[in-house]
């Protein structure tokens, strides 16, 4: 059997490695805590850009096709332009 006075020299030393143990763990819960609220916030962020990201590619889809058509509306009026230019042409020369 351990003597009760080996045991109450050790109280002190156990004790304070209990609350050091404590103190560890209470950082360690706090540390916790903030990764996981970090998580939280990078993953809202990641949503909030995936949005954007998508949103963007549907904005840059639309852009491209009111490019396409502004295109062929050009292509088309300068056609139109073309042609009556060269009738005009043949018109007045037919004249003289």
């Amino acid at each position: 059997m351990v003597p009760a006075s080996a045991i109450a020299g050790d109280l002190p030393n156990l004790q304070q490695q209990t609350n050091q143990a404590y103190e560890q763990m209470k950082q360690a819960e706090s540390q916790l805590s903030d990764a996981r609220k970090d998580v939280q916030v990078k993953q809202d962020n990641l949503r909030y850009y995936q949005e954007k990201v998508a949103e963007t590619e549907k904005e840059l889809q639309a852009a491209q096709q009111a490019l396409q058509r502004a295109e062929e509306n050009q292509s088309t009026a300068r056609k139109k332009w073309n042609d009556n230019s060269e009738e005009l042409y043949q018109k007045w020369h037919r004249k003289e």
